[in-house]
């Protein structure tokens, strides 16, 4: 089953030579940023009208049923271990309580089923946040947010003048400058793009930006984040956007040197993306998006499921399940209803 996932999944993502589907997915993931790159895509490949997903029993506990006759869609799902928390000599460490602590460790994946709001009864009540539109006024608290997410970072962020670009990032000077003569809403979108070089760029990307297909690459990674936290926040940038990523991507897949093409630039950016735009939101909480902190949780998914799992670790103080050893107890965590910003 994971093996024909994963090469659906490849099969798919040969269209992203086409603009308009990268478009497309781009679309799609500004609704769903609680997702993984690969989680978002097997989502659009099975329904791509879906507004909001849960597990089965999740639907349930909320107060819906899925029809009888509906398809489930296959995601990734992690697997993972309880084991006791211990101390350096190797004993429980316990909470204010007396009861032990411990944490689950991600040991693998797994396919789970979810199902789409609209093949359950009772059909949800759907939130749909207030839009804002792209006319000179930025949403507020965004800009100073953003500001304060670079500060941790060691960046300092001033507007100012940058020849013809709409914003620059100085990784030797540590400074994110936004061009003055731009309206707030599109300074804090190119703030936004300029956050994802910052939380994107390693040492060796920023070495590399002078070559056209790195450069390329880069900047379809922050301009994709850059749309993600936008979008999120209300804020449609989306013709400037899908101009710019189409535009990169052409230019890194035409001077790859490897025959590289587009939906293999995507392949190599979709991860970073998420995970910086992730990180953002988390950070920026979008109003919209307030009722996902009861549903989401981080998936510890990547493209590549052949590299070593990352910890994906949840520390708790509940005493161990009495049904099983907790050392060796593999649980997978229930898919909850993620809360979709619908615009």
């Amino acid at each position: 089953m994971i093996e024909q996932m994963h090469q659906d999944l490849a099969d798919k993502l040969t269209t992203f030579d086409d603009r308009e589907n990268w478009q497309r997915w781009l679309t799609f993931a500004g609704s769903f940023h609680q997702y993984s790159f690969l989680n978002t895509c097997l989502i659009l490949m099975a329904k791509p009208d879906a507004t909001l997903v849960a597990g089965y029993r999740a639907w349930q506990a909320k107060g819906h049923q899925v029809r009888r006759s509906e398809k489930a869609i296959k995601v990734f799902a992690p697997v993972t271990r309880k084991v006791p928390i211990e101390d350096a000599d190797g004993r429980p460490v316990l909470d204010d309580h007396g009861r032990p602590l411990h944490r689950y460790q991600l040991v693998g994946t797994k396919v789970a089923s979810v199902f789409d709001a609209s093949q359950v009864d009772p059909p949800p009540q759907l939130v749909r946040p207030q839009p804002q539109l792209l006319v000179g006024q930025a949403p507020p608290g965004l800009w100073d947010a953003l500001t304060e997410l670079l500060a941790g970072e060691g960046f300092t962020v001033a507007r100012g003048e940058c020849g013809a670009a709409n914003g620059l990032t100085d990784f030797t000077t540590k400074q994110v400058r936004v061009r003055l003569d731009v309206d707030d809403a599109h300074a804090v979108r190119t703030l936004s793009h300029e956050a994802g070089h910052v939380l994107t760029m390693e040492p060796d990307d920023i070495a590399a930006y002078g070559s056209r297909v790195c450069r390329g690459i880069s900047e379809v990674i922050a301009e994709s984040v850059a749309y993600l936290v936008t979008r999120a926040h209300g804020l449609d940038a989306s013709q400037y956007t899908f101009n710019y990523v189409a535009g990169w991507a052409t230019e890194a897949a035409g001077r790859s040197g490897d025959t590289r093409s587009i939906d293999q630039v995507v392949k190599a950016t979709g991860d970073r993306v998420i995970a910086a735009a992730h990180r953002i939101l988390a950070h920026t909480q979008p109003s919209g998006d307030a009722t996902s902190e009861l549903f989401a949780r981080q998936e510890a998914i990547t493209l590549d499921t052949t590299r070593t799992a990352p910890v994906w670790e949840i520390v708790s103080s509940r005493a161990p399940d009495r049904a099983g050893d907790p050392r060796t107890a593999a649980k997978t965590p229930d898919l909850g209803p993620r809360p979709v910003s619908v615009r």
